[in-house]
């Protein structure tokens, strides 16, 4: 163990104002963490896309704390609070620099976010771990989420933070990569998928921006996507989605650089639309594209438009990223009919994330949070 000074980091408007230069040593820490995890950059963030992506809205707030080692920063807890929705729950993201870790400050940083939790009258913490595919641990002994579906490597340092400090697996999801220059069949993919969907369906599109007409309906793919996919053991509530959101999401995803292509399909004869599916591409890493959302709803599915939607948008890529080279995508272990669509598609796996959960006992009169 080392000694160590906790303490939260402002989060500045922008970089260029005071705090900025703390919050660019943060985030260079959150990027240290992932190349250590994956080997690679296509997960790290630049520091004025993050710092948009953190700004306060009404639909969210963020509180980050770091570790400093003198007047070094070595180590992160990055939290997200809900404030429309799921108000009991907390997002708790730590990251800790791997020459630091094993000397409490992980737990450090947990007994302030859990500090900050309880601040804010929460009780659910949930949290996300990675390894990568062929990582030695994967040798080891492994753990197994409630679900069955999935593993992950019981000796990971964030798997024993994790179980030592009182969270439980509550899902592992496969992270999936597709090279695009390995993305054979995609036209035959979307046109045989699209026959056995057009006579009641077709698919729209847009880049960036909803427009207006669609705003309701995509608004209700929005919400319907946070708690139809499959969820493990994570007390995750519908999300109150609606057309104001979806503009101030744009906005931020615009002022952080971020572009999307955005697929739809609408039911012919109600006009509404019953799926979706979204990529996203920041400016800093134009080669890496991230699958986000795919989803049909219920009533309207059996007619291969997850498919569709997906085997569409990536000829879209084709046509208007053509610097791009690989797509990341994450599933439960549990979702397979998602799985053998991307399967199907071309993308193999890459890593597993760990998905943490702990509901926090009542507080008791007196109780402290030690800092090592």
């Amino acid at each position: 163990m080392i000694t160590a000074t906790i303490e939260q980091l402002p989060i500045p408007r922008t970089l260029d104002v005071e705090g900025g230069d703390g919050f660019r040593r943060s985030a260079a820490v959150s990027n240290a963490v992932e190349h250590a995890v994956w080997g690679h950059d296509d997960f790290c963030t630049a520091p004025d896309e993050r710092i948009a992506m953190m700004q306060p809205s009404p639909d969210r707030e963020y509180v980050l704390g770091v570790a400093r080692d003198g007047s070094s920063i070595v180590a992160n807890a990055r939290l997200g609070f809900p404030l429309r929705d799921n108000l009991q729950a907390a997002f708790l993201q730590i990251e800790v620099l791997p020459a630091y870790r094993r000397r409490g400050l992980g737990a450090a940083l947990l007994a302030f976010a859990e500090q900050q939790v309880r601040l804010r009258g929460r009780t659910t913490i949930m949290s996300w771990s990675d390894v990568a595919v062929g990582d030695d641990r994967d040798q080891g002994a492994m753990i197994v989420p409630p679900t069955g579906a999935g593993s992950f490597p019981a000796g990971d340092a964030s798997a024993i933070l994790a179980l030592r400090s009182g969270f439980e697996l509550v899902q592992v999801d496969r992270l999936s990569v597709l090279h695009l220059d390995r993305l054979e069949g995609v036209q035959q993919l979307e046109q045989d998928a699209g026959r056995v969907g057009a006579p009641d369906y077709e698919l729209v599109a847009w880049g960036g921006r909803c427009p207006d007409g669609l705003l309701a309906d995509y608004s209700l793919l929005r919400r319907k996507m946070s708690t139809d996919p499959p969820l493990g053991g994570f007390a995750q509530e519908e999300e109150q989605w609606d057309a104001d959101r979806i503009r101030r999401e744009e906005g931020r995803s615009a002022e952080g650089g971020t572009s999307s292509l955005v697929c739809a399909a609408r039911h012919r004869p109600s006009g509404h639309l019953v799926g979706h599916t979204i990529l996203e591409r920041f400016a800093s890493r134009p080669t890496i594209v991230y699958q986000e959302d795919t989803l049909v709803l219920d009533e309207h599915r059996g007619h291969r438009l997850g498919l569709w939607l997906k085997a569409a948008n990536f000829r879209r890529v084709l046509a208007e990223w053509p610097g791009a080279e690989r797509v990341y995508t994450w599933n439960a272990e549990e979702n397979t009919f998602m799985l053998d669509v991307n399967v199907a598609l071309g993308f193999r796996p890459a890593g597993r994330t760990a998905g943490w959960q702990k509901v926090l006992p009542p507080h008791r009169f007196g109780d402290a949070s030690g800092v090592t």
